[in-house]
């Protein structure tokens, strides 16, 4: 193509559709839908035939919800889909997406014949074949596909330029509403080279929203009344989600129940951490096996929508020890980079890559039987008309006006360079710093969720069920205790053994035993974690303690990773999460160990732990698959009085022999020990 012609790079999205327009002279801003950058990628199928996209589709699926197929992108495998009583071809669907695209951009600067269209990079052929034959089908003619990460990883180079050297690499975690993909990309001096990547199909945004929707059903009952209130009811939980990335509480309008329900980010976080917890696990172990090691890692990198979530990026840094660099608008930053692509300005001079610390076979410099990038140039057969599709009177701004006015609150704000200034100056970059460290190793599947509106998201039904008001960190349970406060609470140490109710909110503060203002500034410094220490030698990575204070409940903790044997086949590496929580009462550390008892009955072996504190228990959590095979996971949970301690143990063999129950028996007195001396070192200072 020349430089004189305009190109578009498209993002197309599972829940929504992003693309970015670059005008001749090189400037690059987004195209906008109905005021927003963000399209939903959703269509729907209207009686008179046509196929209507976006905003229109959304309004429209409020009476005849039946009729629109929300998410495209996960039936690229299937011919067709049945769309109330007609039958719709999954290219036809995509094809309508992409023609609104194509007359957006029509409409704002002219026909645009060029574009670059991403994909994940573990589509094959088939999957491809059916993006390019919309994209045609659209009205494109020039159409090069680009790998989702190489998009991602060459948006950054553009904007970080020299920070990242040839030979360095990148971690590209991209978590959009029904898919998550992990990619490790090398520098060249040209441009990137996968060295491996990973992905999961069925995990994303949605299961997130999914999980709410399954803790708010098993909480309140029927939460709605209709298709159209139980879509009504989808779109505002998603919207609470957006915007409890960016405040710590926010409310979900339930039609049945005709009012509004409060919802905290520690719920969602609680809730959300189950979900995640897979993501995390593949990324670690990506990382582990491609024989990479983390200080050769240059950045780590988050885009997809679902992103935005605290949490994603307060995980991976515990996970990886890698603090990730979160971009203002992670939507964008696929499409963008796709334009990009064979466009970065040269890298600097090659750096040394060491290797991993963690014994890994090597993955191939590349893992994919395809290019990061392919291009399908016109053929002799015209361009495909598609159909009319009903589209709002927009106007779009003239081209010396300045940028839109935001979109509403569920919208990411994002303000557009204006047409006439200079080139788009891409979102800024910076490093997430993690909040809260979570537990690192989450809570088991146990239960059957009721049915979901989409395939895929018995997972995160599963766990939500066997967790409802079981908001994993101390602060998800001050978020249950906000919705269940007024509910007796009988046990008898909350009671005093008489059963009837201390206040309202259970003890009150001045009958528990510990000041949640002691809790340690450095839970390093009050954990003993060396029983374990005998059968893991060798550091991985430096202590990582964190301390979060808050009115009902104070979290203090520290994690530690050691290897055994590194170098060896059967190498084996541990991850140990000791964390401290002191609520504001006893009934809600009741209710808190409480869960966590029925919680190691759902996940396996289990049994108590006499002579700590009041009460405590240590379970297994056994592998579920046979990717798991050689990790051992043990959680072990203590109560006294309104102060509860926790660790959470994960090892893994490289060789994936599973640990005999000698082992076993082993790690957990071993563990057992650490907790005693724990409790032993912190509780005394924390004493009234």
């Amino acid at each position: 193509m020349t430089a004189a012609r305009l190109r578009l790079g498209i993002d197309f999205g599972t829940s929504t559709t992003i693309a970015m327009l670059q005008r001749p002279d090189a400037r690059v801003q987004p195209l906008l839908f109905d005021g927003s950058p963000l399209l939903s990628s959703a269509v729907l199928l209207g009686p008179d035939g046509q196929l209507h996209t976006g905003r229109d589709a959304a309004h429209l699926a409020r009476s005849a919800p039946e009729r629109l197929e929300p998410n495209p992108k996960r039936r690229i495998d299937d011919t067709a889909v049945l769309l109330g009583d007609g039958e719709v071809g999954v290219r036809e669907l995509v094809a309508a997406v992409l023609g609104r695209v194509a007359r957006e951009a029509g409409r704002v600067a002219g026909p645009v014949r060029d574009v670059a269209l991403t994909h994940p990079a573990n589509w094959g052929q088939g999957r491809r074949a059916v993006l390019v034959e919309a994209a045609r089908q659209a009205g494109f003619v020039n159409i090069e596909l680009v790998g989702e990460p190489t998009a991602a990883a060459t948006y950054f180079a553009h904007t970080r330029g020299g920070a990242l050297p040839a030979g360095s690499c990148v971690l590209v975690y991209d978590l959009g509403a029904g898919t998550c993909d992990v990619t490790l990309l090398r520098r060249t001096p040209t441009g990137f080279e996968q060295v491996a990547s990973d992905g999961l199909n069925d995990v994303g945004g949605l299961d997130v929203d999914a999980a709410v929707i399954a803790f708010l059903q098993a909480t309140y009952g029927e939460l709605w009344t209709s298709p159209a209130t139980r879509r009504q009811l989808w779109d505002d939980v998603r919207s609470a989600k957006e915007m409890l990335s960016r405040a710590s509480g926010t409310v979900v309008m339930v039609p049945a129940l005709g009012k509004e329900v409060p919802l905290g980010r520690e719920q969602l976080e609680g809730l959300a951490r189950p979900v995640l917890r897979s993501t995390i696990s593949m990324t670690r172990a990506l990382v582990n096996e491609s024989g990479v090691g983390t200080a050769a890692i240059a950045g780590l990198f988050l885009v997809g929508g679902s992103s935005r979530i605290p949490l994603v990026a307060t995980l991976l840094h515990e996970a990886l020890g890698i603090a990730p660099v979160v971009a203002e608008q992670p939507e964008l930053v696929v499409a963008e980079g796709a334009l990009h692509v064979n466009r970065v300005p040269n890298a600097t001079a090659p750096v040394a890559v060491p290797v991993s610390a963690v014994p890994g076979p090597a993955a191939p410099v590349s893992t994919v039987p395809y290019p990061s990038t392919q291009t399908f140039a016109a053929t002799s057969t015209p361009a495909y008309a598609p159909a009319p599709v009903s589209t709002p009177a927009y106007a779009p701004a003239p081209v010396s006006t300045p940028a839109y006015a935001p979109a509403p609150v569920s919208t990411p704000a994002y303000a557009p360079a204006p047409v006439s200034t200079p080139a788009y100056a891409p979102a800024p970059v910076s490093p997430a710093v993690p909040a809260v460290a979570p537990p690192m190793f989450p809570r088991p599947p146990a239960a059957t969720p009721p049915a979901a509106p989409r395939r895929g998201l018995a997972p995160a039904l599963i766990v939500v069920l066997a967790l409802v008001g079981v908001l994993v960190l101390g602060g998800g349970v001050a978020g249950a205790v906000l919705l269940f406060g007024d509910r007796p609470d009988t046990s008898p140490t909350a009671t005093g053994g008489s059963g009837a109710r201390a206040s309202a909110g259970g003890q009150a503060p001045g009958n528990a035993k510990y000041d949640l203002d002691k809790v340690p500034e450095n839970q390093c410094n009050a954990s003993d974690p060396t029983p374990l220490y005998d059968l893991f030698e060798g550091e991985l990575a430096k202590e990582y303690p964190v301390r979060s204070p808050g009115a009902v409940v104070n979290n203090s903790s520290c994690s530690y990773s050691r290897a055994h044997n590194v170098g060896k086949p059967e190498a084996q590496t541990m991850s140990l999460m000791v964390q401290v929580l002191a609520y504001k009462d006893v009934s809600t550390a009741v209710t808190g160990q409480a869960q966590e008892t029925e919680t190691a009955k759902l996940a396996g072996p289990n049994s108590p732990v006499p002579g700590l504190g009041e009460e405590a228990i240590v379970y297994e959590t056994p592998s579920d698959n046979d990717q798991q095979k050689g990790t051992l996971k043990l959680d072990l949970s203590v109560r006294d009085s309104n102060l509860q301690l926790r660790l959470y143990f994960l090892a893994q063999r490289n060789d994936g022999v599973q640990w005999t129950q000698k082992q076993k028996n082993d790690a957990r007195d071993r563990l057992i020990t650490a907790a005693k001396n724990t409790f032993a070192k912190t509780a005394p200072g924390m004493a009234r």
